[in-house]
């Protein structure tokens, strides 16, 4: 631990966060990541107060998060953030989730933040107080975990052909923060359940799971935000398989607005399938390789 880096997160995985792959689910990792945020912010000068008065804060302008290491029920959990660079525009940094009895790393997030209206949605200069507070931060925290550049395609905020519904919503008002804005868990929460919808338009069922034995983990989301998602907004979820490797999928997503047509959000999700029972990757099910190259988004690109 260094000065330059904020003990920001401290707890345990419940039983109702653990999905049916026996370890904690994508959704909850953002939740947990998200307090940790909250105190990254309070170093920063962004106490709850001044937030609560101003109406404004740093938020997500893109989010990867990287899963290294499953955590399953009744883990303990500890974790730290800490800031990479600063300017007037956007602050970009970090926060590593550990598994506490082991040490062992289990999730990265690297963000960019910028500074938002948290009524309007407009994007605004870092004001200088924050910011001084953020180069004082500033560390290249060459003892922490930080990822390599993106190797696979990433989704575009742009339509593509073989793109299909897998999930259909509205923001319920327990989803938002005090501003009526979505909190980052509830999107990811959607991902998630649009997985099995896109496994099953492959060919993989519930059954074909359970006689392979087979559990499947998503190993690398990459978030950008591009429009505010409110309280009450009408949302449609359209996804498609990018890609496929020898042991890897990539699943594109985006969440449109259904009032304006507009992206709201595109993520980009780096995924295998791995033994229950050794909890080791596998070979990509034979379902994935049986799909025309030109039905992979890629071929759009």
């Amino acid at each position: 631990m260094t000065e330059k880096l904020i003990p920001s997160y401290r707890g345990a995985v419940e039983a109702w966060e653990c999905d049916q792959m026996d370890h904690m689910n994508v959704q909850f990792y953002s939740d947990k990541a998200s307090a940790a945020l909250a105190h990254l912010l309070n170093a920063l000068g962004l106490t709850p107060a001044r937030i609560r008065e101003e109406g404004k804060t740093l938020r997500y302008k893109n989010l990867r998060i990287q899963y290294k290491a499953e955590l399953r029920g009744g883990s303990l959990i500890s974790g730290v953030s800490g800031i990479r660079s600063a300017d007037k525009t956007e602050i970009r940094g970090f926060t590593n989730l550990y598994n506490t009895g082991t040490s062992v790393l289990s999730c990265n997030q690297e963000f960019a933040l910028v500074y938002q209206d948290l009524k309007s949605g407009e994007i605004e200069d870092i004001p200088d107080d924050i910011l001084e507070a953020a180069k004082v931060l500033c560390d290249e925290h060459v003892k922490e975990y930080a990822p390599k550049p993106i190797q696979h395609t990433i989704i575009p905020a742009t339509p593509l052909d073989n793109m299909f519904e897998t999930n259909r919503s509205a923001v319920d008002v327990w989803e938002c923060d005090l501003w009526g804005n979505i909190e980052t868990k509830q999107i990811v929460a959607r991902f998630s359940d649009a997985a099995s919808h896109i496994m099953a338009h492959v060919g993989i069922t519930r059954d074909t799971f359970k006689d392979r034995n087979l559990g499947s983990a998503a190993l690398d989301y990459y978030m950008e935000f591009h429009n505010p998602i409110k309280e009450s907004q009408s949302l449609v979820l359209k996804s498609g398989l990018l890609d496929r490797m020898e042991k890897l999928f990539v699943f594109g997503h985006q969440l449109i607005d259904c009032d304006t047509g507009k992206v709201a959000n595109t993520t980009t999700v780096l995924g295998c399938y791995f033994d229950m029972t050794k909890r080791k990757s596998v070979q990509l099910p034979e379902e994935y390789r049986r799909i025309p190259e030109q039905n992979l988004l890629r071929s759009q690109l």
